[in-house]
């Protein structure tokens, strides 16, 4: 297990690969996670868990009910985060949302496209911004000897769709490119000031969120379009996120890397 000693901002952390994910940081050795989700009563469930798990004698857990697409709440959760821990050291921002059916592109409402960009693509936009604000100006730390020093990590959750198509799932599809532009953006921004940042693009993962589509979906059709002929568990997820926000990948940013049972080689 890849050790994350410092303070971890987790969105979407009431469910899913945001839930695994916090569980995993827990269970890697983080000193306090700040978990913020729009349902309060899966937020505190996951508070609860991580206490339960974490592995570190001084763990602490918080929390805030935020929307990641309203700037003003964003604007708070990160302060609030920063204010109880002092700094964030990692980043998570895993909060997102899909269509609840598939469509064309010509059939896709300009309320569907909106309400989906404005959480995927907006909402890590803003909650980057006031993250990379506390990173820049916090003290660097070198956690493993002999290693650069760092001022943060952030990790974003793109999607396999956020390096091919469909044309099914359009505003999902925009949304998620514009992940891995905006994690690109940053990571040249500001590399110059210690911190690296990368996303993640996970396959057809066993979530909520996939669990809202796979009505439509022949499911064993589906599955033979994966090398590994299951879905990924939201754990091995998390275990990619971890690893790319320890510094054991501290020469590694602006990277998408893809968790897919090999759906995109194929």
């Amino acid at each position: 297990m890849f050790s994350v000693p410092g303070i971890a901002l987790i969105t979407g952390a009431g469910s899913g690969i945001g839930r695994a994910t916090a569980l995993a940081f827990a269970r890697a050795g983080a000193l306090g996670l700040h978990l913020a989700d729009v349902n309060r009563g899966r937020l505190e469930e996951t508070r609860k868990d991580v206490s339960a798990e974490a592995v570190n004698p001084q763990f602490k857990a918080y929390t805030s009910e935020a929307d990641v697409s309203k700037e003003d709440q964003v604007v708070r959760m990160v302060q609030d985060a920063a204010n109880n821990f002092g700094r964030i050291d990692y980043a998570a921002n895993i909060a997102g949302i899909s269509e609840n059916a598939p469509a064309s592109m010509a059939d896709t409402s300009v309320a569907t496209y909106d309400k989906i960009n404005n959480i995927n693509a907006r909402g890590v936009f803003l909650c980057m911004r006031e993250q990379l604000k506390v990173m820049r100006d916090q003290e660097a730390l070198a956690r493993i000897p002999g290693r650069p020093s760092v001022r943060g990590a952030i990790v974003n959750m793109s999607s396999i769709y956020g390096c091919v198509g469909s044309g099914k799932f359009t505003s999902y599809v925009t949304s998620k490119h514009a992940v891995v532009g905006l994690t690109k953006a940053a990571a040249i921004s500001h590399s110059v000031d210690g911190i690296r940042v990368n996303a993640v693009c996970p396959g057809f993962v066993d979530t909520p969120m996939v669990d809202n589509v796979k009505g439509f979906f022949d499911l064993r059709a589906l599955l033979e379009t994966v090398p590994m002929k299951r879905f990924g568990m939201a754990e091995e997820i998390a275990d990619v996120v971890v690893f790319l926000s320890s510094e054991r990948a501290s020469f590694v940013t602006g990277h998408s890397f893809v968790a897919d049972g090999g759906t995109t080689i194929v």
